[in-house]
């Protein structure tokens, strides 16, 4: 079974200063879009926040981005490192669960989803990056849209590397809940 993996969407990743990453509310939609197909496929979701000293516990900053579909019962893990499975107990949660795939999008590119990313190929867990689902910053050296670009290539090298709408239309394909006829 596949899961969701929602890294760091949350107030003091998503925006910098008067800032907020690429592509900022597109990419909430996108997520959000990611979110409602795999509540509607049944497969579960994992909602990975990263604290520190600048994003603290119980902060605004620490909070997940309003708007986003968390309800009880979704995997929450909070990580201190980069990847969502260093120090936590997220693959134990997923094993419960009998996930054997991810699904991963978020923030940021370069930093927690690379992290995560390169420590599910360690795990030998497959991944899916959803490449119009994860963002940045733009840097002094590189653009966010050129980093995104760089880490999607990257990832390319050894994981699945697709857009939104694929995952959806594959999540869609595989739906675990019954539809009822309308009569």
């Amino acid at each position: 079974m596949k899961a969701l993996l929602v890294i760091d969407v949350q107030n003091g990743v998503y925006r910098w200063g008067e800032h907020t990453v690429e592509g900022g509310p597109a990419l909430l939609g996108t997520v959000g879009g990611l979110i409602s197909a795999a509540r509607d496929s049944g497969i579960p979701i994992a909602f990975v926040q990263h604290a520190d000293e600048e994003l603290v516990e119980g902060s605004e900053d620490f909070d997940l981005v309003e708007g986003l579909d968390v309800r009880e019962g979704d995997i929450r893990v909070i990580k201190h490192n980069g990847s969502a499975f260093h120090g936590t107990d997220l693959l134990a949660q997923l094993a419960l669960r009998d996930v054997d795939e991810v699904i991963v999008c978020g923030l940021q590119t370069e930093y927690c989803i690379d992290s995560t990313m390169r420590h599910a190929r360690t795990l030998d867990l497959p991944a899916t990056l959803v490449s119009d689902a994860n963002s940045t910053f733009d840097t002094q050296e590189l653009s966010a849209e050129r980093i995104i670009a760089h880490h999607n290539a990257v990832h390319g090298s050894y994981a699945r590397v697709v857009p939104a709408s694929q995952v959806i239309g594959e999540l869609e394909g595989q739906s675990n809940k019954r539809i009822e006829p309308t009569p």
